[in-house]
């Protein structure tokens, strides 16, 4: 039997909490220190960014890989300037990408409050990407784990992926929604697959995950995670 209620599917990282500041906050100190180097930092940030998203399809999105991704952009700076790289600037440059191995949960705004009453009448499920070990560490400490009916860490979010929670859950397409910041992991799956997609854009968001929205007819954005309330709002507030 399908269920009728509504389910929603959320995404985690820059949804329910912070995650790109904090790689944000790394690039800045590793242009900075490229710039030490004489390096020019704008030519350091676009230099990862490429190193990045050549990698990502390949390694996948674990933190160990963004240290590696900045060691192999000071590697490829110090090639094309022709001269070696020096090993303790490599190790200056490995404890940079450090910081984003386990850094604090800073629910986004609304986040706690907003997860609490919509699980009440809702469906909840998460679905997240990456290493399994740092996303499951991430899910425990944010508080909010009691609320999901299931988690789901993937490494990488598709519509064959949708599809199958879809069918796993035996969810109704046609009251379930994707909830995400990311047009690429979250939104245009959704659309894929034929079930609602909600975008909440966050304020600083990674240029591997922004791509064009598929059909932003069928997408509702709004401004704030809490704003789920007026989307759907409890029993007791339906006239």
């Amino acid at each position: 039997m399908v269920t009728k209620r509504i389910a929603l599917i959320l995404d985690a990282d820059d949804t329910l909490w912070e995650n790109n500041i904090f790689y944000e906050e790394a690039t800045d100190a590793f242009a900075e220190r490229m710039a030490r180097e004489g390096f020019d930092p704008q030519r350091a940030r676009e230099t990862l960014a490429h190193i990045e998203h050549e990698r990502v399809p390949i390694y996948g999105y674990s933190p160990h890989e963004f240290v590696r991704c900045l060691v192999l952009t000071y590697r490829q700076l110090c090639q094309e300037d022709g001269h070696p790289p020096h090993p303790e600037v490599e190790r200056e440059v490995e404890a940079i990408g450090q910081r984003v191995v386990e850094y604090p949960i800073l629910l986004l705004d609304g986040v706690a409050e907003t997860m609490a009453a919509l699980s009440r009448y809702c469906r909840l499920f998460l679905l997240t990407k990456g290493d399994p070990e740092v996303q499951q560490s991430k899910v425990e400490r944010s508080g909010l784990s009691s609320y999901f009916e299931a988690i789901h860490i993937v490494p990488e979010k598709g519509p064959e992926v949708l599809q199958g929670l879809l069918a796993h859950h035996n969810l109704d397409p046609q009251r379930t929604w994707m909830v995400g910041n990311s047009p690429r992991s979250d939104v245009n799956p959704a659309l894929a697959v034929g079930i609602g997609a909600i975008h909440i854009p966050y304020h600083r968001p990674w240029s591997f995950e922004e791509v064009p929205v598929a059909d932003p007819e069928r997408v509702v954005t709004l401004s704030r995670f809490a704003d789920l309330l007026h989307l759907f709002p409890g029993p007791e507030e339906t006239p």
